[in-house]
């Protein structure tokens, strides 16, 4: 034993060497190893957490119980309610805004579907007006979009005519309440998650005068 309490012995090849610069360094490997095996499980103060959330679109789409999402562009808006979509390998779909219906453009409209809207000639035509409203305002805020669809587990996956039945996102908002909200749609005797919300959007837009019941009327 050398002063300073160094080993003075001489190591073969083979031999595990006790010195201080190879303990040194053993302990610097074993600190690395144990900083990727930390990263790998998600342990250092949440970072794994943080990135999921900057990442996934359903995060902070304006849907309380997000569903299964694809990415996808609006490649045409058929009206308000409707539009047609392309996934990223180039083929389309047609999606029906779920929970949600505004005013027909293409066909004719019922006006006893829509709460305070007169059966008359004139509430017809006030409602044709209101779907082509809804369709411009749909073509403003979605044509050539990226969105994101978010399914609903309550709701079909089709419906009856074979569309696609979700939640349309863009920058981070959910469409189909925002059509609520301004007064372009009623909101749709169906099951899905969101109803409940969506009766409380439509209950503000009366308090404050919007919607197709006082601009038909």
């Amino acid at each position: 034993m050398l002063a300073g309490g160094y080993n003075s012995t001489v190591f073969r090849a083979g031999d595990r060497p006790v010195g201080r610069s190879n303990g040194v360094r053993s302990r610097r490997v074993l600190a690395a190893v144990v900083l990727v095996l930390a990263v790998s499980a998600g342990c250092l103060s949440g970072v794994g957490d943080r990135g999921a959330a900057a990442t996934d679109p359903t995060r902070t789409a304006g849907v309380e119980t997000p569903g299964e999402s694809v990415e996808v562009t609006v490649v045409d808006v058929v009206d308000g309610d409707t539009v047609d979509v392309a996934y990223p390998n180039g083929t389309r779909d047609t999606v029906r805004l779920l929970g949600v219906d505004t005013p027909e453009v293409h066909t004719e409209n019922t006006p006893g579907e829509f709460a305070g809207v007169p059966d008359t000639e004139a509430g017809e035509r006030c409602l044709r007006r209101a779907g082509e409203n809804a369709s411009a305002y749909a073509a403003d805020r979605l044509a050539g979009e990226s969105v994101t669809l978010v399914f609903d587990e309550r709701s079909e996956r089709r419906g009856y005519y074979g569309r696609l039945l979700t939640y349309v996102v863009v920058d981070g908002e959910s469409f189909n309440r925002a059509l609520v909200r301004a007064g372009h749609a009623r909101v749709y005797d169906t099951a899905f998650t969101e109803r409940k919300r969506y009766e409380r959007t439509a209950a503000a837009a009366r308090d404050v005068r919007r919607g197709l019941g006082y601009l038909c009327n």
